[in-house]
């Protein structure tokens, strides 16, 4: 076949040109890449411990922002294993996090700030200014996702306060449970669901999935002086109606796991009081757990519960 030599060097200096083209686009992008990252750290080493709203908070608060969406889209990325660690991820946030020792700064950060919120609450938020509720926002869903995601991960659990950490989850659904107006405005506004009182669940049920790793011994007394159990089913029977499904199906699921520990087992009676009995009770008649088991999955990962519900029924005959 008859070839046009001038055509086929035009194709060859084409061809070189689309190979430095691609290489030059490559090491943009790499480059690009890698600044991203460096600005990554350099937000995340700007966390730190300050007076809520004061200027320095609020560029915190920012920041937060800007790592949690990150940490999002990192946490979507598809793993080689479920078994990967941190550091066999794309999780670079959640990384820097934990290098540069912040997780617990993150939490503590987390208790002062919903510490604040309560007292503000109970003073009717007089000392709040309008341009600061979008900062609290911002603060509260950022590092909600951030903390969400890192506990999903037992690197991050090893290293977290963890006593600290559940007299927060505690503190956080009982004032929830004994302060119905605050969470309505949550409902009112549909951000429930982003808020510490819902996100708190996804806290313990990540807690529970790693019982082995972390212990009985260290976990369970903690669960059982704050009365996780109790609490958790509290709220999600009090705001059922205005959880989403998904979210539900969380707090049973760290119900289930707490109900399958040797501890719940051995001292049930120190985890499950009479009036749980009587809301464990009262759920077998709910729709939205029936709606909830119609899906074979969900009903196995949360049959412990149901056989809870069972039992109650029986000690009420």
């Amino acid at each position: 076949m008859f070839q046009n030599p001038i055509a086929l060097r035009s194709i060859s200096v084409m061809s070189r040109s689309y190979d430095y083209a691609t290489k030059k686009e490559s090491d943009s992008l790499e480059n690009l890449g890698e600044k991203l990252k460096m600005d990554l750290r350099r937000n995340i080493r700007c966390i730190g411990n300050f007076p809520v709203l004061s200027d320095r908070w609020c560029d915190m608060a920012d920041t937060l922002g800007r790592v949690a969406t990150v940490s999002e889209a990192e946490a979507r990325l598809p793993r080689e294993s479920e078994g990967a660690t941190l550091w066999e991820t794309e999780e670079a946030a959640l990384r820097y996090v934990l290098e540069d020792g912040k997780l617990n700064l993150c939490l503590r950060n987390m208790v002062d700030f919903k510490q604040f919120e309560r007292e503000q609450f109970k003073m009717g938020n007089s000392g709040i200014r309008t341009e600061h509720i979008s900062k609290m926002d911002k603060f509260e869903k950022g590092l909600g996702v951030v903390l969400k995601n890192a506990w999903s991960h037992v690197e991050a659990i090893q290293t977290t306060d963890l006593p600290l950490l559940i007299d927060y989850c505690s503190q956080v659904v009982k004032f929830g449970l004994e302060n119905k107006d605050f969470v309505s405005t949550r409902v009112e506004d549909k951000s429930l669901c982003e808020r510490q009182e819902v996100v708190v669940m996804h806290y313990i049920m990540d807690l529970m999935n790693q019982v082995d790793e972390i212990g009985e011994d260290r976990l369970m007394p903690l669960m059982k002086e704050k009365k996780l159990f109790s609490l958790i089913l509290g709220f999600v029977n009090c705001w059922s109606s205005d959880i989403k499904e998904e979210q539900l199906i969380i707090g049973l699921t760290a119900l289930a796991l707490i109900i399958e520990t040797e501890d719940f087992k051995t001292f049930k009676g120190e985890h499950v009081d009479e009036d749980d009995r009587d809301i464990l009770v009262g759920l077998d008649d709910e729709e939205w757990l029936e709606d909830i088991c119609d899906d074979d999955k969900v009903r196995r990962k949360v049959r412990p519960v149901l056989d809870v519900i069972r039992e109650s029924k029986r000690m009420r005959k």
